[in-house]
């Protein structure tokens, strides 16, 4: 294998054994009472990396101590997208008795038109939530809510103004822009450090349909979503938004040989190489200097390093 991609994994190996120093006894991953919520990623990380009994353990204390009967987890607040990062961890390694409840508590959170919020309350839907619901629902083999996510992410594909790539819509599906409301969301394309995973999740959606379906029509939306990828600045690939886009590009040059998205995905790990903490974590020059920040990129970092390296590995030469 590449030594570069040796190299991505002994990153996320690193990155993954600096977050288990935070498993409480108990299995749990509360080792702060003010951040009961920080547990999300890391069943996914950890299973990922072969730390599967620790994985477990921390599954089973949620299963204990933080399913709720509507499926939903305590201290989540109904957030929509980081139960969704749940469920990966939980399915993945076969946790039916989690994955089945949260997984039915986010397909009743989207809307008519496909799109989800981002919290249960909100009245706006967001594309982080609705493209990372409709991965989700590839793995659980409910391919409907997928295709109707799917739709929703596709209609922010015209976007109304030059420079802008706005990201969510009112409950009806209506694009949300500033002249409608102060607070909507929008990635700069004249600015750097922006939320490229806007970008990034239906991309990577867009692919995995692909897929699943093997229909041409996939293909052609993800093009269409690189190539608002490649109009952001150019940090796009090297930012701590970037590492959805980077798996989105991982997966579209598996489907379409483009090695431009092979060459960004790279670039995203070699930048992580870069500007990981000896303690294996990551925190960005403006981001809070707390142990929350470094530990949860390192939990999410690990995936995009794991199954970046494992894909194109799977393509390399030797």
């Amino acid at each position: 294998m590449d030594t570069r991609l040796k190299a991505f994994q002994t990153a996320g190996r690193k990155a993954v054994e600096f977050q288990l120093t935070h498993q409480q006894p108990d299995g749990s991953f509360i080792w702060d009472e003010s951040i009961p919520d920080a547990y999300h990623k890391q069943p996914y990380s950890w299973s990922i990396s072969g730390r599967l009994p620790a994985a477990h353990r921390l599954l089973d204390w949620v299963r204990k101590n933080a399913l709720r009967e509507d499926g939903s987890l305590y201290a989540y607040r109904g957030d929509v997208h980081k139960m969704s990062w749940f469920f990966h961890g939980a399915h993945r390694v076969g946790r039916f008795d989690l994955s089945y409840p949260v997984m039915n508590w986010l397909m009743a959170q989207q809307k008519e038109g496909g799109g989800l919020p981002h919290f249960a309350e909100d009245d706006r839907l967001r594309s982080l939530p609705t493209a990372w619901v409709g991965v989700s629902a590839i793995h659980f083999g409910r391919l409907d809510v997928a295709l109707r996510a799917a739709e929703w992410c596709i209609g922010l594909l015209d976007q109304p103004e030059e420079g802008r790539f706005y990201f969510q819509t009112t409950l009806d599906g209506s694009l949300l822009t500033s002249s409608m409301a102060e607070d909507t969301g929008f990635i700069d394309l004249t600015k750097t450090e922006q939320p490229y995973w806007e970008i990034g999740l239906p991309w990577l959606l867009m692919g995995q349909l692909y897929l699943a379906t093997e229909e041409e029509r996939w293909l052609e939306h993800a093009g269409r979503f690189f190539r608002w990828q490649r109009g952001c600045p150019e940090d796009n690939f090297a930012h701590v938004s970037s590492g959805a886009s980077s798996l989105a590009a991982t997966i579209h040059f598996r489907n379409t040989g483009d090695v431009r998205a092979r060459d960004a995905a790279i670039a995203f790990c070699e930048f992580l190489l870069a500007t990981q903490h000896p303690d294996g974590g990551w925190r960005s020059e403006g981001e809070p200097d707390e142990p929350i920040t470094y530990i949860d990129h390192a939990a999410e970092y690990n995936v995009w390093l794991q199954e970046i390296a494992g894909l194109l590995g799977a393509m390399s030469d030797g």
